[in-house]
């Protein structure tokens, strides 16, 4: 139960090799929460079990990184900031998700089956921009918003590494500041 704990409580520290661990576990549930917007489940369970899954991600990423910060003797400031930074673009993501999830394909009587595409949209994205398709402004549009749900993730990614590489404050011998 202990190994739950850090996961969902902000409170305590964390060494870099457990935080290492941790947040590839918070990474690779967000990742894989992508399978949840495909449109079978989508069609069966809507939006909601994707939404669940990204905010307990980002309660997890937000716990993980506060330990981890404040054991390295830093503020959890910036941690805050990125996590609303996230969930602003899986915001974006999602209103995305649902103008394709309400907009029937054209000329079409029945959609066609799932691919792999389908399951990683953001992939599926860049996959139509780089194909044939000849869509004007809308491309740059499409690309803009796909920055705008992308440089979060990126971000995060970063800062974990960041956060990751700090040196412990509990090996050093200093005081390390409550946050």
């Amino acid at each position: 139960m202990k190994s739950l704990a850090s996961f969902f409580s902000a409170s305590g520290r964390m060494a870099p090799k457990s935080f290492a661990a941790g947040v590839l576990v918070v990474y690779l549930a967000a990742l894989l929460s992508q399978l949840l917007i495909s449109p079978p489940v989508m069609q069966r369970a809507g939006l909601a079990p994707f939404v669940l899954v990204q905010m307990i991600a980002s309660w997890a990423w937000l716990c993980l990184h506060a330990k981890r910060l404040r054991d390295a003797g830093r503020g959890i400031g910036a941690a805050i900031a990125i996590t609303i930074l996230y969930a602003l673009g899986m915001v974006l993501l999602l209103l995305i998700v649902a103008l394709i999830a309400t907009t029937p394909p054209s000329g079409a009587v029945e959609s066609p089956s799932a691919g792999l595409g389908d399951f990683l949209l953001l992939f599926f994205l860049v996959a139509m921009l780089n194909g044939g398709l000849h869509l004007g402004l809308f491309a740059y549009v499409i690309m803009g918003v796909l920055a705008l749900i992308l440089m979060p993730m990126l971000i995060a990614l970063g800062f974990s590494i960041w956060a990751g590489t700090g040196r412990s404050m509990a090996f050093s011998g200093e005081a390390c500041p409550q946050t």
